[in-house]
């Protein structure tokens, strides 16, 4: 396994390795790092007669993200294990499973204080994708490295913006984490999280 914890080690923080090796050595998994997806940070598949338990993580997220998103998706193998298919994907077995593992993490500080302090909250009750947790989205997205990225939430109220598919919004009033925004095209309102990451049109 020591090619499989090599790959690991190139996108995760260095002293998480010694966890996540007592972890998935005596659970052992596919791993695959993916191009960047749009729908998704990562994704586990359960074994069949032709693969192993399948995890994938997607290759553009911070060490902090990916070692996050790999915990989420390592906990639904850990629960298959347990429950097989007889339960809700992101139910009550699977929130105790992946706080539990985080715990382990925060316990031996691999996070910085900023983030530790937001996953605490997260773990509380956590949702099927960690990119619905607006506070931890955009604590993760201050690790990115490259060009500093705009949320929604850095924008004024009437604001032109467009999206990564090219859809041109005008930025209304919040509700909740998210925001009302109307399509320049069509003049319809459509909900747009604060998280999303958005390009200016001048």
């Amino acid at each position: 396994m020591e090619a499989f914890f090599e790959n690991i080690k190139q996108h995760v923080p260095e002293q998480a390795m010694p966890i996540l090796k007592k972890w998935f050595t005596p659970n052992p998994f596919r791993l695959t790092v993916t191009k960047t997806r749009t729908t998704k940070l990562g994704d586990y598949r359960a074994p069949n007669k032709h693969f192993p338990h399948r995890i994938s993580v997607n290759q553009n997220l911070n060490k902090y993200a990916f070692l996050i998103t790999l915990t989420h998706e390592f906990a639904h193998l850990l629960v298959y294990e347990k429950y097989k298919n007889n339960i809700l994907p992101h139910g009550l077995e699977w929130k105790n499973q992946y706080a539990a593992l985080i715990i382990t993490l925060l316990e031996n500080n691999i996070f910085t204080d900023e983030i530790a302090a937001v996953l605490v909250e997260h773990i509380k009750n956590p949702a099927a994708s960690s990119c619905r947790d607006f506070n931890l989205t955009l604590e993760l997205k201050k690790h990115d490295i490259g060009e500093s990225t705009i949320h929604l939430i850095d924008l004024p109220e009437g604001a032109v913006f467009a999206l990564k598919n090219k859809r041109v919004f005008i930025k209304g009033k919040k509700r909740r984490t998210r925001y009302f925004c109307q399509e320049n095209s069509s003049r319809k309102q459509y909900l747009i999280h604060g998280a999303a990451e958005v390009l200016v049109v001048e």
